[in-house]
């Protein structure tokens, strides 16, 4: 047997919310975030494909040294302007030595 009783949302919930607390708003209700970056800490796939091998090793000495330098901050216990940056700049790290194994395997 189905209940009829419907769900009212929560008081707190902003008003243009799509939808109710613990369900994710569709992706058109969220804000554009792509293309903001603080820095040039981010490094895309595309932009790899498009490096010689001489700028890659470059580029990753120079987010190397960026870690580098959040860890310091972070052991002197800093905090970040950016909390996302230490994640971020692992992941370019990451990404641009896939890249350059590839390229190494070839």
């Amino acid at each position: 047997m189905k209940s009829s009783y419907v769900r009212e949302p929560r008081q707190d919930c902003h008003p243009l919310s799509k939808t109710s607390h613990g369900i994710q708003r569709s992706r058109a209700t969220l804000p554009n975030l792509q293309g903001r970056r603080s820095d040039m800490s981010h490094v895309s796939m595309h932009d790899i494909d498009q490096m010689s091998m001489e700028q890659m090793l470059r580029r990753l000495e120079e987010l190397r040294e960026e870690l580098l330098q959040l860890r310091a901050q972070q052991a002197l216990g800093g905090s970040s302007s950016n909390p996302g940056e230490f994640k971020q700049t692992r992941r370019s790290i990451a990404r641009l030595l896939t890249s350059i194994n590839s390229e190494r395997k070839e």
